[in-house]
């Protein structure tokens, strides 16, 4: 006997719990409705083209197979939602440099406080994500994940703590590149200050230092803009690289 019911629900568990995790999909302002029509919309297909369950499973271990799919889910999409991180962390170190942490707002689209530079480059990074069809090898990834680690298993592996640790090193590391050239132009601009104060010392160098490393940051950001995109264009990728990856470790246990 084919179990359509469940099988449908497991599949929709890790998807919809995916979707409300992963930034690409779903925003806070994002009517809840709309995200559980997306993710039945996107269990159909899967159900279609995964195989049948001919198996009757006690309703303990059923729920356990439901528990297991709501964290295989939520895992994966934590992973796709590191790397908008670490772009949206290189705007607040930038923003931190700069000053403009002293004016950070709540962004309600993310859910955060906010501030100039690192809604930019959170913007900027989910337009890329869209313009690239990168959203398509995500979900494709995300679909994959069935057949690497299918619903009726309930025994999993381990990512390791060398690959968790390797994931938020990754994290940092890319934060810091994408921060590093605004970084150290402010940093440069303050010891021009410095200096010009000791040799002019009749500068209001508290007054000027400020306006002056805005000047700097954002004239730096629109020269730099092309190279920016075109890291954040391959650094995206790596979200399909690490999420197979962890799949298939689980897979491996």
């Amino acid at each position: 006997m084919s179990l359509t019911l469940p099988k449908i629900f497991l599949i929709f568990i890790r998807i919809s719990s995916f979707i409300i995790i992963s930034p690409g999909f779903s925003f806070k302002g994002m009517p809840n409705l709309a995200k559980i029509a997306l993710s039945l919309g996107l269990s159909i297909p899967v159900y279609i083209i995964t195989p049948a369950m001919n198996v009757e499973f006690p309703i303990f271990y059923f729920i356990l197979l439901g528990i297991k799919e709501l964290v295989v889910g939520m895992a994966i999409g934590y992973i796709s939602q590191l790397f908008f991180s670490a772009v949206e962390m290189a705007g607040s170190f930038a923003d931190f440099q700069v000053g403009f942490s002293m004016a950070s707002v709540f962004d309600p689209a993310i859910g955060v406080q906010a501030s100039y530079f690192g809604r930019v480059y959170y913007w900027l990074s989910m337009c890329i994500f869209f313009f690239t069809d990168m959203h398509h090898q995500v979900l494709k990834a995300l679909v994959q994940s069935f057949v690497y680690f299918p619903i009726e298993r309930l025994s999993v592996g381990t990512f390791g703590v060398e690959g968790i640790l390797k994931l938020f090193s990754m994290v940092f590391e890319i934060a810091l590149n994408l921060a590093a050239p605004i970084m150290i132009a402010a940093l440069l601009t303050e010891i021009v200050l410095g200096v010009l104060s000791r040799t002019v010392p009749q500068i209001n160098v508290l007054i000027l230092s400020m306006p002056l490393k805005i000047l700097v940051s954002l004239g730096l950001m629109l020269v730099l803009l092309p190279k920016l995109a075109n890291n954040l264009e391959g650094i995206l990728p790596l979200i399909v690289k690490y999420m197979n990856e962890f799949v298939q470790a689980l897979a491996a246990g």
